[in-house]
């Protein structure tokens, strides 16, 4: 394989959609990424200690194995997802450029061995990404019928390890309830 298409593999997560809307059209895998990458880059201002080249690493690479697995909603997570998205990281490892492969392949163990501060924190900001997002696309929330309980079950224990993130998140709350887009 010529080392264009080796490259162009990784284009390919511009093209999964996730189940996130923005302007009544889903959401792409890269654009979740730079959305998150983003919010990781506000929230290292305000969290010292932590290494930011290693947080932008892990959550570029995080979602990678999309490209083949396709994005599963939180809820709808299985043993089968992760299996699939197992496979799916090492067939992708095998054809993107070999430059790329061993780390790709190292933040994606990292991310899942979920060890180290900056791994935990690139979880955070991964959950914490399509709750902002709802705030102004608000069709797959209430189609999913988020409920405050719900947003604290599938969010709140990422965020635990960093107090500024919680202060945050009840902040997203009070503002989810304003708009309604969580019962009071």
């Amino acid at each position: 394989m010529h080392e264009i298409d080796q490259l162009y593999e990784l284009y390919k997560l511009k093209q999964v959609n996730r189940k996130t809307v923005i302007l009544k059209r889903n959401e792409s895998t890269a654009e979740h990424i730079y959305s998150t990458i983003m919010l990781a880059k506000y929230f290292l201002k305000k969290i010292k200690d932590l290494d930011e080249n290693k947080v932008i690493n892990l959550i570029l690479y995080h979602d990678l194995c999309e490209i083949y697995a396709g994005d599963t909603f939180t809820s709808e997570r299985t043993e089968i997802t992760n299996r699939k998205e197992q496979e799916a990281t090492i067939k992708l490892s095998k054809i993107i450029p070999t430059e790329l492969s061993k780390e790709f392949l190292d933040y994606w163990n990292e991310w899942l061995a979920q060890e180290t501060n900056e791994a935990k924190f690139a979880k955070a900001m991964d959950k914490l990404d399509p709750p902002i997002n709802e705030l102004y696309n608000m069709h797959k929330w209430k189609e999913y019928g988020y409920t405050e309980k719900m947003l604290r079950k599938t969010k709140e224990k990422y965020l635990l390890p960093f107090p500024e993130l919680i202060d945050f998140f009840e902040e997203m709350i009070i503002e989810y309830k304003k708009r309604g887009l969580i019962k009071k």
